[in-house]
């Protein structure tokens, strides 16, 4: 039985981008699951794009964790140089389509926002309807490393650029609860090239995901998320415990 708080509620639920944190949104939707809370409906950027369609799909938390985490890195990308990025996401796209074999937002479950940023125009994009997978590995194509997504005749990438939590799409919840994994971390070190091209990329997500998370009526933080290397998916289950130890912690405490 679903507890009190949550009864007769139209939850809306938000994962954020994060890369291989992602894991985490896998614990957070088990904890909704053991504690009978339905979602109505999701959204997600990147790596909350991933794991909200694999849900809407009907496929349990655990399942996809077993099934993402049973693959290395090289199995979901394409070293493929180009002018507009190294890697490309068809060995992704595959497994994808063996997971969602009809490939659109009508066919899941549940109702489904998917955000991917809009470079052509410099926008956020939000979609919800049609092909889904396209518009999935959109949002986790990051700049430079991936090469864009065209998606009715423009570019996209990630979501996460401009719209991290993307929670001004679900119109149609009483509730709404954000679970972000990319919160910002004054003591992250800078101690090269990288430390410092990461650290930039999460003050500006920050800065753009503390407007958003306004808009929410609970916020999830899975307890030490950055200290887990977003690149790294050998984490995969320390990360779903984390999301879902928390996740219980908060849903139980949580109160109108």
């Amino acid at each position: 039985m679903a507890y009190l708080n949550f009864d007769m509620k139209k939850i809306g639920l938000c994962l954020s981008g994060g890369g291989a944190r992602g894991f985490a949104h896998l614990g957070v939707l088990q904890a909704f699951d053991e504690l009978a809370i339905p979602i109505h409906e999701l959204s997600g950027s990147s790596a909350g794009a991933f794991a909200a369609a694999l849900y809407g799909q009907g496929h349990k938390p655990e399942f996809i964790l077993k099934e993402i985490t049973k693959r290395g890195f090289w199995n979901y990308v394409n070293f493929a140089p180009s002018r507009m990025g190294l890697l490309k996401l068809t060995k992704t796209e595959k497994i994808l389509k063996e997971l969602i074999p009809h490939d659109s937002f009508e066919g899941l479950n549940k109702p489904l926002v998917v955000c991917a940023t809009n470079m052509s125009r410099g926008i956020p994009a939000y979609f919800t309807e049609g092909k889904l997978i396209e518009t999935v590995l959109a949002s986790a194509s990051i700049p430079l490393a991936f090469r864009p997504i065209i998606i009715n005749g423009d570019k996209h990438y990630d979501g996460g650029l401009s719209d991290n939590l993307p929670l001004a799409p679900l119109k149609d919840s009483d509730l709404k609860i954000a679970v972000n994994v990319t919160p910002f971390e004054k003591r992250l070190p800078v101690r090269s090239i990288k430390d410092a091209v990461l650290k930039s990329v999460y003050i500006s997500i920050d800065h753009q995901t503390r407007e958003q998370s306004k808009l929410a009526d609970l916020v999830i933080i899975p307890e030490g998320i950055m200290k887990f290397d977003g690149f790294k998916l050998k984490h995969g289950e320390k990360l779903f415990e984390t999301g879902y130890n928390t996740a219980i912690k908060v849903l139980k405490e949580f109160k109108l």
